[in-house]
């Protein structure tokens, strides 16, 4: 069972994408982002988070890279939530 207190409302999301201080993952393989479209100010977490550096991170998001124990909350509506309320 999913901790009420780390799941995050569609409401949420809209205030989250016009805060640069946070992060936000999208847990998708690429070909669904290819065929679907993205939430904004999303990136590929295998790319971003895994392969680059420190320093690459933070010379192309100007900030530091967020580590596996800073907070993490899960928007469980999803792409198919966003996508139909985005229409």
């Amino acid at each position: 069972m999913v901790d009420p207190k780390r799941v995050l409302s569609y409401e949420d999301m809209l205030k989250l994408i016009h805060q640069p201080e946070k992060v936000i993952i999208d847990v998708r393989n690429p070909d669904e982002v290819t065929s679907t479209g993205k939430i904004p100010s999303m990136g590929h977490v295998q790319d971003v988070l895994v392969s680059m550096s420190d320093a690459d991170f933070k010379k192309q998001y100007q900030r530091e890279k967020p580590s596996s124990s800073d907070e993490s909350k899960t928007y469980l509506g999803s792409w198919n939530d966003w996508s139909n309320r985005q229409k």
